[in-house]
């Protein structure tokens, strides 16, 4: 019960008493106002006061003393500290059996208790008693339907009026509306909106199964409609085996409905919207009344954007749900995998705004958005692993109460993502800890100690590399040829749109020559005039397609540019690492007798289709190919022929041939454009033309590719949602009488049907095209005969008229008119563009670029009959051998399985799981609620060896995948093996995914270092995309674009750029010797090549003029008379070449060169100067400001330089976070107070600042000490730890064998310098390895530092640090250690601090009033400012001591219970006993059972006897009146004596199993009360402020107002915000400048603002809640339920 609502329930306790007159009550509470008057205007007072000078020193500039800052010890940073788990079990509730394996919690959530149940189960006992849901699973079931039971505050009421319970006035009394009043009076208020639940545990944990218990237990309760959403349909099918195994078999089968798979229209009886008209005037379809009256109705999120004439599927379901009354259902709504939902913008009412493709909110979440805001009483549930990977993803969780009325952020979720922003990385972790508090969050997660995870890094191919570099240098000639086609494109779009305008004014005779030019140069030779409207028309669809190609936007062709460049190389770093993949999994398999699972993202299925077509084969029946299809060759060519789309092709020219790679989208209607992707309910648009016509709509003949079958957002699609493709009605043709449309040039259009550059043939032919000039579609005649005369006449005349296109003659003479100039430009500009593209095609195929990974490797794992592939594909590439052609060729042939095609994956996982096929391909259409791992109950026993080949693109992804592998009832953990190739760029996927990996565990798990695979993986090392990553980018471009002499990589690294330098010079050797020649031995003014053939020329030109002119200008002249002299690189090399010169003596002189380049000007700055701006990144282009958009501009430059520019970045990095760290402005989110030993030395400060809204909310401020040394004997056992690592090794030699000749070695290290008088320093310094650029380095003094290797190797080379033995290391710890038993604030020798520290946490309820304690510090949350607060986590050494103790022996296993519940007997108090009903009073309130075979299946409910009527009607039976019961369901039936007595017999049988379950007896027999009677009548215990009565009354006093003695036991561990340990200047109640600790002046600020608010002082709250303990002493208002249940909802319980 929260703190809110028991405050209601005890206000309205005092109320009652006042409206009853009783008189004791009633003293009580006047004085209770007496004093809350007297202390407000005292209050009032006060705040006048301080208001006065509220602009004085406000920020709190902390007090001079720079003695006790001097000589402070700086040996590093902070070490990041590594998240730990917990064993977890149920801390409140006390019944149900174990889960079947190992549960843990993060330290960090651990830290928090939830809240004490109050509320009452009446699920069937057998589910509690027999282990269908295991108490984890009750557990969330518990507090899920207990956090239902309460209300979010209401918009507009005060925090007072929000603590009295809705439905009731001020004074307690029921609200009645006189019928009398005029209508406005008795205008109905919006419904209170319901409180909603999250279950945030980890994959694997039975997430479903725990769903189907919260439906379980509403229909127990009486509730009967309920919406379960997921994500695919396929999770249709688990959601009724979940509803199978607890007993509810005849109700999954009859009750459950899939919304996708059912018509459009009312599904109610007496449906509102039963007569509403589609879109054609016909009335929406009635289905089968009275059909779906209960039940539990199934979606997936795609469903819920889906629309119909007959209306859409989110109408439907809210009808459904509440019919004319939607706020008036109260059943669940469950979001399963509710991160589907993620990209969300909400206006200030909570609305979804910005709503549509490339928008911020995404159709999905605004209609999961809008669901719950039509249904505000439904009991809403989410359900996700990964819930959140953003705060700002959080949006659609409104009814966790994060944000809105009541909150810290009453305006809305916008304002709660700024003040998520202003704490920093720690908010979401006390965000967590806050809902747990209140029972709104379960987060538990499988133990990952069975789990084994591998980084196998560097993986690569050297085909693939060589690839890689000649495709690298393929996208830097397209990109340089990029702006001129945008230059064109953009050019053109002004014309057309001067032309639209003048043409749309009727104006044609004011055209100029040159747009008239333009116009007739550049339209189209189709006219829509000319063709009918039958939408069946490929030549339309064909002719819209590169109409778009040829008139899209330059900015549009930028993003589809760069999106193909991220895909082409993604695909070639997955391409790279197909080999390793292999390897391992035939070891995994062959040796070491494990199976394996390979991961994969996408499947290339839609390019083996545009593939297929391209051949000439029927891509939905197959075919054969001569190899495996490459997705990179196929995606490279369409970018192409995206680019560089024909002209509209002359009248009598035969097409060229390769135009067939756009067959792929012209038959099937594919496209990766974001400007062709159109959702399957839209109806088409028309679109205009170039000119301004508008176009016909062709008929769009998309067939449905299981790849392609996801929206805007990437979510699956269903069936019905997804099949675009599906045969739409024809529209009647026109007539054959009606006139063409007036042609508005006569050359421009006189080529009518000749731009079909090849027949496509829809039937069911194999053969789909044919590739001669032959075919067009005839003009608007409606005589078939007369079409068919003129296309035979029209194939004889071009037979003999026709010529191809590469013979069409450059030169003409004789061209006079505009239309004959317009004629041949035409010719010439097909016949160059078809040679330019060609040469591209060509180029592309010279390549030998990989094929499709996943077809690799299913055939080179033993084929479809031994691998299980799991994807979402319809169509794969199977390699057999033709004994024909005696050669293996490449079938392209369906997926099959023994049923239906959707039922493919669950076939494959039963042939993996029983052990029939070792091997599992994975992809991510099959990522969510298939499980793989090792099942105790499948055949297949063998441990799971998962390989992640594709990083997948987002955080909530990879989660998904890897749990495939790992989830509960496993007999074996899996090996992860996470393989990332050598290509520096690929570290951007990895970054991404690792930002969010770290996010992911901030809200489902309490801590961002929460995801054990994150850190297992080795991941958090990639993450780059931050606010660090930001930084230095900008500060690696700055010293690029400055060219300064040095970079940060350090001398040995540049060297190894040898090669690179040399390659540079010669390009500056060759662009000056052309300036030469073209300035007549001026070199400046030969620069700039005024001729320059592109624009990408010109701004290379503009780069070199500026660097050779500006800051490379002495090394320009060396250069010049370099190549004046004969010493040019290419003049040098030209001897090589020759024999005049040997290897030796040309290196020799590239070395001189070279030194005399680097002297004069030349740096490796310089050089990343060049490579960036051939891959786009310039000073004044975006692609420098996004750490997202840099790495993916990385990837296509050749490996060599990637690989220098990604050290160059992660270098920088590395420099950002180092400095940060020693500014003291790294947030590393949940620091851990760690050392020699922490305590809590005395009880906590107790606070409630939350007033009368939250009375039981406390504050505490606890004090703790911390000892920061490091024992000697900790020590060494850090070192002989150390040692023990083979990663760690503690000898030179042992690195100089690894090829690590620089690295540090693990080991002691003194520091013996003239200013360390008493005692040398002495260290222990750890090196993890080379995969880390930190060492760790203990002190006995300060514990544990990060100091760079780059520093501590400064200091070792110095001398400052030298190497000793173990002996003379601990003699001088010792020493150090006791001189250290001081306070930090002291030294005991230069710069050598003592170990003692005192920190003040503030721990419990600080959630509500965090931004007031932020403003209160003055904190504006800015990137660049230094914090004064943490997150922390102390855990006391007692703690500490009690966990390595848990952790020696190791996880907890879970218990063995027994199978058979029924043996269990309950001891004989609790027992009960049916005896036989006796006919009267005595029995009413006696608990009865009955089974609900009919429609629920073998469940049985409870319930009670509520009457006896004595009426004589069962002679037969003894008592012979007849019973009366009502069960949890709110069924009430009469029976007569011996079915009553039946129904005792098995109410005994189920309370007594429920008993011996550990259900507490009292409970077992009120099944009918929501409410457990520990959670009755709940009172706090009597709050004890520390002021005495009239002293909260001085505001001299300040947060003691508030303040409370502390009344429990103190924690050993806990969570909190430390604010730092300095003075700072403040402001006492009499405006007087005082000096206190920051914490002290946090304390008065707040409770100075709490005083000005009006918030009740912990004095009056004691008068109050004085006044209710004699109210309910005296017998009034004790009896009232909704008195006594201060978390009941509006409507809970009718």
């Amino acid at each position: 019960m929260s703190s809110a609502q028991s405050a209601q329930a005890r206000l309205q306790a005092m109320m009652a008493a006042v409206s009853n007159k009783d008189p004791a009550a009633a003293a009580s509470l006047a004085a209770a106002a007496v004093a809350a008057g007297a202390a407000g205007a005292a209050a009032s007072s006060a705040s006048a006061s301080a208001a006065a000078n509220a602009n004085a020193d406000k920020d709190g500039k902390p007090a001079a003393d720079a003695a006790k800052n001097e000589g402070k010890e700086d040996d590093g940073g902070e070490v990041e500290d590594e998240i730990t788990y917990t064993p977890y079990k149920p801390s409140k509730l006390k019944y149900g059996r174990s889960h079947p394996d190992p549960v843990v919690e993060n330290a960090t959530l651990a830290a928090v208790a939830p809240p004490d149940i109050t509320y009452n189960l009446a699920m069937p006992a057998g589910i509690i008693t027999e282990g269908r849901l295991s108490n984890l699973q009750l557990e969330a079931v518990v507090y899920g339907c207990q956090r239902h039971g309460m209300d979010l505050p209401r918009a507009g009421l005060s925090e007072k009026e929000n603590a009295v319970p809705v439905g009731k006035s001020p004074e307690g009394m029921e609200v009645e509306v006189d019928a009398k009043m005029p209508p406005v009076a008795s205008k109905r208020e919006p419904p209170a909106i319901r409180a909603g639940f999250l279950l945030g545990d980890g994959a694997g944990m039975g997430k479903g199964r725990t769903l189907a218990g919260f439906v379980v237990e509403n229909i127990a309760r009486g509730r009967k409609k309920h919406v379960w959403i997921s994500v695919s349909s396929d999770l249709y099918e688990d959601a009724k085996r979940d509803l199978r195994d607890l007993g509810m078999g005849s109700y999954a089968e009859n009750n459950c409905f899939n919304l996708g798979k059912l018509p459009y229209g009312s599904l109610v009886s007496n449906g509102s919207k039963t007569k509403k008209k589609g879109k054609k005037g016909k009335a929406a379809k009635k289905i089968n009344p009275g059909a779906y009256e209960e039940g539990v109705m199934f979606s997936t999120y795609n469903t819920l954007v889906g629309k119909s004439r007959n209306g859409t599927r989110i109408e439907q379901l809210i009808e459904w749900c509440g019919g004319d009354d939607p706020e008036s259902f109260d059943g669940l709504i469950m979001l399963d995998e509710c991160h589907k939902a993620k990209t969300i913008d909400l206006d200030a009412n909570g609305n979804a705004t910005n709503i549509g493709k490339n928008s911020k909110c995404s159709q999905t979440a605004a209609k999961v958005v809008e669901l719950q805001n039509l249904l505000p009483r439904a009991r809403v549930v989410y359900c996700s692993a990964t819930s959140v990977s953003q705060p700002k993803n959080l949006g659609f969780m409104s009814r966790l109460g994060l944000w809105g009325p009541g909150t810290e952020h009453p305006s809305g979720f916008n304002q709660f993502l700024k003040g998520i922003d202003r704490l920093g990385t720690g908010a979401m972790e006390l965000h967590a800890m806050h809902l747990k508090s209140m029972g709104a969050i379960c987060a538990r997660t499988l133990s990952y100690s069975a789990c084994e995870f591998e980084m196998v890094d560097n993986v690569g191919d050297d085909k693939v590399r060589y690839t890689y570099n000649r495709s690298s240098e393929l996208w830097t000639d397209l990109y340089a040829r990029l702006a001129d086609r945008c230059q064109e494109l953009k050019e053109a779009e002004t014309k057309n749109k001067r032309i639209r305008a003048i043409e749309d004014r009727g104006e044609d005779e004011i055209l100029s020559e040159d747009l008239l030019y333009h116009r007739e140069l550049h339209g189209d030779s189709d006219s829509e005039g000319e063709f009918s409207d039958d939408e069946e028309s490929v030549h339309a669809e064909n002719t819209r397609l590169r109409r778009k190609y040829r008139h899209r936007k330059a900015k549009t062709l930028k993003g589809q540019f760069w999106g193909s460049h991220q895909r082409f190389f993604r695909s070639l770093c997955i391409a790279s690492k197909v080999d390793k993949a292999i390897e391992i999994a035939n070891k995994a398999v062959n040796e070491d007798g494990h199976c394996c699972v390979i991961g994969l993202q996408s499947t290339g299925e839609a390019r083996a289709k545009g593939a297929a077509a391209a051949s000439g084969v029927n891509a939905d029946k197959g075919g054969t190919f001569d190899d495996f299809v490459s997705a990179p060759n196929e995606g490279l060519k369409h970018v192409i022929m995206q680019m560089f789309p024909l002209p509209p092709k002359p009248k009598g020219v035969i097409a060229p041939e390769f135009l067939n790679v756009l067959k792929n989208e012209e038959v099937y209607g594919y496209s990766t454009d974001d400007d062709t992707v159109t959702s399957s309910d839209s109806s088409t648009t028309r679109e205009r033309t170039a000119t301004g016509r508008l176009a016909r709509r062709g008929r769009n003949t998309t067939v449905s590719y299981s790849e392609l079958d996801i929206d805007d957002d990437g979510h699956e699609l269903s069936s019905n949602d997804a099949s675009s493709g599906r045969k739409r009605k024809q529209p009647a043709k026109k007539s054959a009488t009606k006139k063409n449309k007036k042609r508005r040039s006569s050359s421009s259009f006189t080529d009518s049907g000749d731009e079909s550059d090849f027949t496509v043939d829809l039937s069911d032919d194999d053969d789909e095209s044919s590739f001669n000039d032959d075919s067009t579609v005839g003009s608007d005649s409606g005589k078939k005969e007369d079409a068919t005369e003129r296309k035979s006449s029209r194939k004889s005349s071009r037979k003999s008229n026709s010529i191809p296109w590469n013979e069409i003659p450059l030169e003409a003479e004789g061209l006079e008119s505009l239309m004959d100039r317009v004629d041949h430009e035409r010719l010439v500009r097909y016949r160059k563009t078809a040679e330019m593209v060609k040469g591209w095609l060509d180029a592309v195929d010279k390549l030998d670029l990989p094929p499709n990974p996943l077809d690799r490797l299913l055939n080179e794992l033993g084929g479809p009959d031994k691998v299980a592939e799991l994807t979402g594909r319809k169509m794969r590439q199977v390699e057999t051998y033709c004994p024909m052609k005696d050669k293996k060729i490449v079938e392209f042939v369906k997926r099959k399985g023994d049923g239906p095609i959707d039922q493919i994956n669950i076939e494959e996982k039963n042939h993996f799981q029983n052990g029939a096929k070792k091997i599992a391909i994975l992809s991510e259409a099959a990522s969510t609620g298939i499980s793989l791992q090792a099942d105790k109950r499948v055949k297949n026993q063998r441990r799971r060896v998962h390989i992640t080949l594709e990083l997948p693109w987002s955080a909530d992804k990879a989660i998904q995948q890897l749990g495939r592998t790992h989830r509960s009832n496993q007999s074996s953990g899996p090996l992860y093996k996470f393989l990332i190739s050598d290509v520096g760029g690929e570290k951007r996927f990895a970054s991404a995914v690792a930002r969010r990996l770290a996010l992911l565990g901030a809200l489902t798990q309490g801590d961002r270092r929460a995801t054990g695979s994150a850190n297992g993986l080795g991941l958090s090392t990639f993450d780059m995309d931050n606010v660090y990553g930001r930084w230095a980018l900008n500060a690696m471009l700055k010293m690029i674009w400055e060219c300064q002499p040095k970079s940060i990589l350090g001398e040995e690294i540049e060297n190894e750029a040898h090669p690179l330098f040399i390659e540079t010079m010669k390009v500056f050797d060759n662009h000056l010797s052309a300036a030469l020649e073209r300035g007549d031995g001026d070199w400046q003014g030969g620069l700039v090549d005024e001729e320059a053939p592109t624009l990408a020329a010109e701004s290379h030109d503009e780069i070199m003029y500026n660097l050779l002119t500006g800051k490379l200008g002495r090394f320009a002249r060396e250069r010049v008379r370099a190549i004046q002299e004969g010493r040019s690189i290419d003049a040098l090399m030209k001897g090589l070449d020759d024999g005049s010169e040997t290897k030796e003596s040309i290196k020799s002189k590239l070395d001189d060169e070279l030194k005399a380049a680097k002297e004069s000007g030349l740096s490796f700055n310089v050089l990343c100067n060049l490579w960036l701006a051939d891959v786009g990144v310039t000073q004044m282009g975006k692609a420098g400001k996004s750490v997202s958009h840099f790495l993916n501009r990385l990837l296509g430059m050749n490996l060599p330089r990637q690989g220098f520019m990604t050290k160059y970045f992660l270098k920088s990095l590395e420099n950002e976070v180092s400095q940060a760290k020693r500014a003291g402005k790294y947030d590393i989110g949940i620091r851990t107070l760690k050392g020699n030993s922490i305590e809590f030395p005395d009880e906590p400060r107790t606070f409630c600042f939350g007033g009368l809204s939250a009375k039981d909310d406390r504050i505490h401020l606890y004090r703790v000490d911390q000892d920061q040394g490091t024992s000697p004997e900790t020590a060494m056992e850090l070192y002989n730890e150390a040692k023990d690592d083979d990663n760690v090794p503690t000898s030179r030699q042992e690195w100089t064998q690894r090829g690590q000749r620089n690295e540090i070695v693990t080991g002691w290290y003194m520091d013996s310098r003239r200013y360390y008088r008493v005692t040398p320093k002495v260290f222990l310094v750890i090196n993890s390895g080379v995969q880390s650029d930190y060492v760790v380095t203990i002190r006995p003094n300060v514990g544990r530092k990060a100091v760079h290797k780059y520093d501590a190797r400064q200091l070792i080379n110095a001398g400052s640090w030298s190497m000793t033995n173990s002996e003379r290391a601990m003699e001088i710890w010792r020493t150090e250690f006791e001189l250290a038993d001081i306070s930090a604030d002291e030294t005991y020798q230069f710069s050598c601090p003592g170990r003692h520290k005192e920190a003040y946490i503030f721990a419990g309820a600080i959630v509500p009033i965090l931004n007031k304690m932020l403003v209160a510090v003055g904190s504006k949350g800015g990137d660049h400012e230094k914090k004064p607060y943490s997150v922390v986590r102390v855990e006391t050494s007692a703690a500490l001591l009690a966990n390595d103790a848990a952790d020696n022996s190791g996880p907890e296993a879970p218990q063995e219970e027994s199978s058979d519940s029924e043996d269990e007997e309950p001891n004989a108090p609790n027992k009960v006993v049916a005896e036989p009903l006796e006919g009267g009073k005595e029995d009413c309130g006696k608990g009865v059972a009955r089974k609900m075979t009919s429609k629920i299946g073998a469940s049985v409910f409870r319930g009670i006897i509520t009457k006896y009527n004595d009426d004589g009607m069962n002679d037969d039976c003894d008592p012979t009146g007849t019973f009366f019961a009502k069960y949890s369901d709110g069924t009430r039936l009469k029976m007569d004596a011996s079915k009553a007595n039946n129904a005792r017999k098995l109410f005994e049988k189920e309370a007594n199993a429920l008993v011996a379950c550990g259900v507490p007896r009292v409970d077992v027999d009120n099944t009918l009360d929501h409410h457990t009677e520990g959670g009755k009548n709940v009172i706090s215990k009597v709050r004890k402020p520390v002021l005495s009565s009239g002293e909260d009354q001085d505001p001299e006093n300040h947060e003691q107002i508030f303040e409370e003695e502390f009344d429990g036991n103190v924690p050993d561990a806990i969570v909190g915000l430390m604010f730092d340990n300095k003075i700072v200047r403040a402001r006492d109640a009499m405006n007087n400048d005082i000096e206190v600790p920051l914490y002290e002046k946090v304390l008065i600020d707040l409770s100075k603002r709490l005083m000005t608010d009006g918030v009740e002082s912990s004095r009056q709250l004691f008068n109050l809640e004085k006044a209710e303990r004699l109210a309910l002493a005296a017998g009034k208002g004790g009896g009232d339920d909704a008195s006594s249940s201060g978390s009941l909802s509006a409507d809970e319980g009718l």
